[in-house]
């Protein structure tokens, strides 16, 4: 248990759980809709490499943001406050965002894989 609460956990759980008052169940549905919109918004951050579609990279980059925020998921929120702010940034700069959106996603993903999911 001591190892979920460490600070260098891709979530912090202390916040999530002061939020959602430790509820298990909500906790469960919280983390299904946050990997649902994830992958939805990864996508259309993919979709939005042409700098003319700058508002589909800043719209999905901010909601997507916002969400990881509001688990706990702060490094990968820090990587999507840089993201929201590149939304002009040419397509290859804009490619390698989404490759470190990723990367971080994948340490969120697999840790509330192996230490959330109850």
């Amino acid at each position: 248990m001591d190892d979920i609460l460490n600070k260098k956990a891709p979530i912090d759980v202390d916040f999530l759980r002061s939020v959602i008052n430790d509820d298990p169940e909500f906790e469960r549905e919280l983390f299904k809709i946050f990997v649902e919109n994830a992958n939805r918004n990864i996508e259309k951050m993919e979709e939005a490499y042409d700098p003319s579609r700058y508002n589909f990279w800043y719209m999905a980059s901010h909601a997507f943001k916002g969400s990881a925020a509001s688990v706990g998921a702060f490094e990968l929120s820090k990587i999507l406050e840089h993201a929201q702010k590149s939304s002009e940034e040419p397509a290859e700069v804009k490619a390698e965002i989404v490759k470190q959106v990723k990367e971080e996603f994948a340490k969120v993903n697999k840790f509330i894989n192996e230490n959330l999911l109850r």
